[in-house]
């Protein structure tokens, strides 16, 4: 049985001085990012972090649903204040997909991989996604809200019922730790080392999240619209403000993170070819 989160474990686990800002566990709440959005707005000071056992009204992109079974799994938010451009934090949502695999490496779990634009996965199968949100925007300033799902043990019931392919940490057949305070300490570790690492030095990320993203390029997609249109291209990778660039009938188009979602990335690379076949 998954052990119940508990605070003063995971403050315990977190690493001296990476993490200097209130942390907030509750039972249950509607979503973690729901729950920063309005402590920001009531004024709350910047860092925090927004911890649950449950959400009722989890969410990921788009407004989409996001699986949140009591007990099972970690779900994240953290709030952050940037003293950047809004426009600057584009590669934001790939920057903590890649603190995410790092957290994941520090377990025991090498072989996750970042897929384009939020997304984290396993042999096609999604282990973790990241929802970044925005308030308070100003000309050079903004407050986010980095809301993280990551998968501990879901449970067969739930991920049986879903058209999403699923994996989690326990799941993966690692010899990987097993708590899942300790894992919340480990990811939190890693995305606020994310977050400082982006303040200071953005454009040199661009290299790291190009690097994680090497899996993808080369690979045969299917490119869905939102108003319902559909393109089959080839990728090419990202351009500095993270939008994906595909090649479609000879000619490379840009895609940014609102207006398109992806199919055909359900495989990894197979040791010894440089891409493996959707």
């Amino acid at each position: 049985m998954t052990r119940k989160l508990n605070k003063e474990s995971i403050l315990r686990l977190i690493e001296d001085g990476v993490f200097v800002g209130g942390v907030h566990l509750f039972d249950t709440v509607d979503s973690t990012n729901d729950w920063s959005l309005t402590e920001i707005k009531r004024g709350r000071a910047l860092p925090f972090v927004c911890i649950a056992d449950h959400q009722s009204k989890g969410r990921g992109r788009r407004g989409r649903h996001w699986l949140s079974p009591p007990g099972a799994n970690i779900y994240m938010s953290l709030a952050w204040h940037y003293e950047l451009a809004p426009d600057q934090l584009s590669l934001l949502s790939l920057a903590q997909g890649v603190a995410v695999i790092k957290a994941l490496k520090r377990i025991g779990i090498n072989d996750a991989w970042l897929k384009w634009p939020n997304d984290v996965l396993i042999a096609g199968n999604k282990i973790a996604g990241v929802l970044i949100e925005t308030s308070g925007l100003g000309a050079n300033s903004c407050n986010t809200v980095i809301g993280i799902g990551l998968n501990y043990r879901m449970p067969e019931n739930i991920a049986a019922d879903s058209d999403i392919h699923w994996t989690d940490v326990v799941h993966t057949g690692k010899d990987v730790l097993a708590d899942r305070n300790a894992l919340l300490a480990v990811l939190l570790n890693e995305v606020v080392n994310m977050c400082r690492q982006y303040q200071q030095k953005a454009a040199a990320i661009f290299t790291e999240i190009s690097d994680e993203l090497d899996a993808l390029t080369g690979r045969d997609v299917g490119v869905h619209m939102e108003k319902g249109d559909h393109l089959s291209g080839k990728v090419l990778g990202i351009n500095r403000r993270g939008e994906l660039r595909v090649l479609v009938d000879g000619c490379e188009q840009i895609f940014s993170s609102a207006d398109v979602s992806l199919t055909g990335l359900t495989t990894e690379p197979e040791a010894g070819d440089d891409h493996a076949d959707d």
